[in-house]
Order: C-alpha cells, then structure tokens, then sequence
C-alpha cells in the first residue's frame, strides 16, 4: 500500500530520477505472487534492501524472490517507538510511552534528527550508498515497517545528494500519510486496545503521522552540523564529489 517508484521526480539540474531504479516500500510479508512478477518484469527488480531490525524480520520475514538479492541494512539496532509497530513489541513501546516526559511531537522530531547522525544510523546509511554505488542496472527496493520513518530518512539524503529539492522530497514524504491512512487506523486502535490509555492513543497518532515538522528536523541537524548535505554526505558517509557524480550518472537522466 506505500510503495512506489522513485522516478520523475526532477532535479535543480534539469534531470529526473530515472524510472525503475529506485522503489520505496512499507514491510513486504504481504507481497502477492502477482506483486512478486511485476516487480520483477516491470520494474526488473535486482536487490531488495531491508532496513527493519532483526526482531521485525524474524515476526514478519520478506519473502525470498528468485533472481533478487536481499541485504539487510538495519537504520536502528534497538526498537524504538514511532519507528516499529509490529505486534509482538507493540507491548514495550507502550510501556515506553507510559513513562515518557516529553511530548510526541518533540520524540519525533528528536528521533529524525538521530536516524540521519548516530553512530549506528551513519555506518549503515554509508552501506547503503556503497550497495547503490554497486548496482548497475535494475531497480532497488529499500523498505521498513510502515515504509515512512527510516525509508523517509534514506529518501531524503539519496533524493538530496541526486539534487531533488526540498520541497519535492518533503511532498514525496507527505504521500505517505495518504497511502498509510488504514495502516494508522489498524494501529492506533492497536494502541487503545492493549493500552486502555488516551495518552498512549494520542501519541501513537503523532508516532504513525507523517508530518513536515519531522523531515524538516533532519534538514534543521544537517545545515547545524555541516551547513550542506554535500558535506555531510562527504565527511560522514564517505561520498566524495566523484562518488556523488557517480550516483547521479546512476540514477538520474536527462
């Protein structure tokens, strides 16, 4: 339900996200047989890119799909409320939400602003452009739970460096809230039911919102830390001028 292709969308140079490279997605348990195919043949899907932790993998396993490689990338290694919203952890957020001081809104804007500078976050966002680097042909898939946390902070460093702009990538993280509308009823009543909380309710709506005040956060960290993504892409995940050319060569087109 929010996964889609990447390609279009226009860069300051004139270019375009080249179609059928790049697919952003929610968790893919669910993949149909006739889903797996058109992946395959229409988009001719070469690697799928996992960003969930091993606790999420092992309550919802990607399906194995023939001729497609999978590399688990985990953007977090321990499970976070607002990032996670399987089952079987649902408990612990909740309890997690229970104690917490600050309000959602600030969690959330914390949490985005972490995703893209932690320790953990930049070693695996740097292994993430090493396996873009390396595909030559065919499309990528990199997906989470919801497809709108740490897909959305991917997306905005690789839309970033291709050179889309801001607003284009905060309207691409915007669609989300559409697509995932059912997703966050399913949840938020989750929520209620296993909590009896209203404070837990109203927070697990800001967790599973897409809002323009979270992405903005991770911009916000960005120009503070190293004025530019081109310098934080270099000085933190290792893309050089030469490597930042090379993935525009990649996946942008005129």
């Amino acid at each position: 339900y929010n996964t889609r292709d990447l390609g279009g969308l226009e860069t300051a140079d004139g270019r375009r996200i080249k179609p059928c490279r790049l697919i952003r997605s929610g968790e893919l348990a669910s993949l149909t047989r006739r889903d797996i195919e058109t992946l395959k043949n229409e988009y001719n899907l070469k690697k799928v890119i996992g960003l969930r932790t091993e606790m999420e993998m092992e309550h919802k396993p990607d399906p194995e799909i023939e001729g497609v490689e999978f590399e688990h990338i985990p953007f977090v290694d321990t499970q976070t409320v607002g990032i996670t919203y399987e089952k079987n952890i649902f408990a612990t957020a909740i309890a997690k939400v229970k104690s917490m001081d600050e309000s959602a809104e600030e969690y959330m804007e914390n949490m985005y602003r972490a995703l893209i500078t932690n320790e953990n976050s930049l070693k695996n966002i740097a292994r993430f452009f090493e396996v873009l680097l390396e595909n030559e042909d065919g499309a990528i898939l990199f997906h989470c739970s919801a497809g709108k946390d740490r897909v959305g902070a991917a997306c905005m460093v690789i839309l970033s460096i291709l050179g889309v702009s801001q607003d284009a990538i905060i309207r691409d993280y915007l669609a989300t809230q559409k697509f995932g509308e059912k997703f966050n009823r399913k949840y938020v009543a989750l929520a209620k039911l296993m909590s009896k909380s209203k404070k837990v309710s109203e927070y697990a709506k800001v967790f599973l919102s897409t809002d323009k005040k979270f992405i903005l956060a991770m911009y916000d960290e960005v120009e503070k830390r190293y004025g530019t993504v081109e310098n934080y892409a270099e000085k933190c995940l290792g893309l050089d001028k030469e490597k930042r050319e090379r993935l525009k060569e990649l996946y942008t087109e005129v």
